[in-house]
């Protein structure tokens, strides 16, 4: 796991040099997981592979910008959300043959897309989130912030931890009993 850790440093570095194979090693690491959460917010598969690829590439393109006091995940999936919202504010311009269909997603999207205050109030909690699972036992960290802070499922944070499935669910439980254990004190 910390040579994992390691490797994603390296090639961070490397693909902020320019060097597209590192780069290319980090979308493949972060490809399905990073589909899957964007298609929690695009439901249409094609548009949602479009906005994972170019998600990818804003990332490429700005990743001299990373501040590598977050997960690379955390920055990786703000800009696929935002992505992904900016991609949804374009389709809300209605066209002539799909007003109804607009009107219908436009409807839906008004109760999925956040105030800003339920923004910030978001922002807040994931950020004391953070807090709480830095200060969790390190065997524990990763998988809190895979499975809290990402949304991962069960079987995609044992293939990217390379853990047994078992392991992954055990850790799950034991960091929720960790972080009641913060929040209570």
């Amino acid at each position: 796991m910390e040579h994992n850790c390691i490797e994603e440093t390296n090639q961070i570095v490397l693909a902020a040099q320019g060097n597209r194979e590192a780069f290319n090693y980090l979308a493949n690491k972060y490809q399905d997981s990073l589909l899957l959460y964007i298609g929690k917010i695009i439901p249409n598969r094609e548009d949602a592979l479009d906005i994972c690829q170019e998600s990818f590439q804003k990332c490429f393109n700005n990743i001299s910008a990373y501040n590598n006091r977050y997960a690379f995940s955390t920055w990786l999936y703000t800009i696929a959300q935002n992505t992904a919202l900016d991609f949804l504010r374009k389709k809300r311009i209605p066209s002539a043959s799909s007003i109804a269909e607009e009107n219908a997603q436009i409807d839906t999207l008004s109760s999925v897309v956040p105030s800003p205050e339920e923004e910030m109030i978001y922002g807040q909690a994931v950020e004391n989130l953070l807090k709480a699972i830095k200060s969790m036992p390190e065997i524990y960290r990763r998988v809190a912030e895979l499975r809290f802070i990402h949304d991962y499922p069960l079987e995609e944070i044992a293939k990217e931890l390379d853990l047994p499935l078992n392991t992954v669910k055990t850790r799950v439980t034991r960091s929720k009993q960790q972080l009641n254990k913060i929040w209570k004190s």
